[in-house]
């Protein structure tokens, strides 16, 4: 009767193993476009698998002492948002966006580089909002905070290329106004990076369009751990963000004129 016990335990354990297993499936799906220039990657993150797209990501700090040789320290970004909400740059009259997110026009100053740009994204802590505190940029207010912290995420980035409304007639490499965002391509997926982890470095000048006003990086689809912590089983981070939740990651960027990564 004990064998029986044993035998039937480790066949319902699979079970639950088999039927939490995220599959290709899980992912939402990427928008097309004319610019697609080659199919989606997953990049594998956490603390030293190695992508086809990327470096190991080992251990780092996400602040400037992340680099190393010559060149202006590496470019960083404090992205906090609520669930659901990218972090793309933009034109935004909301406070809290215009702190984490910015301009078309800033952003295309931060990435622009001959020909190495890479990035890499740093998982921080989930933000604990006071009730009724909008705390992120789009966060419901009224509603309740996850119950448990998130200890991973997962997302994907895309790139877009900034485009220009007018150009300059003297100089078509220069825009004179009206830049905006062209549609995503080359998406990218990420798969579960630990908080306190850093995600593989993403070498985006190797991916992206050749365009005369630059690329940017866009990061969505966040999904977190939190739902799924209660039951104690296999646990992966495949729900999204809630909109009464915030997330929080910092961007990393180094291009010809700053230091690499360590």
């Amino acid at each position: 009767m004990k064998k029986i016990m044993q035998i039937l335990f480790i066949t319902l354990a699979v079970l639950s193993l088999s039927s939490c297993t995220p599959t290709p499936s899980s992912k939402s799906g990427s928008s097309s476009s004319s610019e697609d220039t080659a199919e989606d990657t997953t990049v594998s993150g956490g603390t030293g698998s190695t992508s086809p797209t990327g470096n190991s990501g080992g251990n780092c700090t996400g602040t400037t002492s992340d680099g190393q040789g010559s060149g202006y320290a590496i470019h960083q970004y404090d992205m906090l948002l609520a669930g659901h909400q990218p972090w793309v740059p933009g034109t935004y009259s909301d406070e809290l966006a215009q702190s984490t997110m910015p301009t078309i026009e800033e952003a295309g100053y931060v990435f622009r580089s001959d020909s190495k740009l890479k990035v890499r994204l740093k998982i921080n802590s989930q933000p604990y909002p006071t009730s009724g505190e909008t705390y992120c940029y789009g966060r419901e207010t009224g509603k309740a905070s996850d119950p448990y912290q998130y200890t991973k995420l997962r997302f994907r980035i895309h790139l877009r290329d900034i485009k220009c409304d007018t150009p300059d007639s003297s100089d078509p490499n220069k825009c004179s106004s009206g830049f905006y965002l062209g549609n995503r391509y080359r998406t990218t997926y990420i798969d579960p990076v630990a908080v306190d982890s850093c995600s593989n470095v993403i070498d985006v000048g190797a991916i992206r369009n050749q365009t005369q006003y630059g690329t940017v990086v866009e990061v969505e689809d966040v999904k977190s751990d939190s739902t799924c912590q209660y039951n104690g089983s296999f646990c992966p981070a495949e729900k999204i963000v809630r909109a009464a939740s915030c997330w929080h990651m910092t961007m990393q960027i180094v291009t010809d004129y700053t230091q690499d990564f360590k």
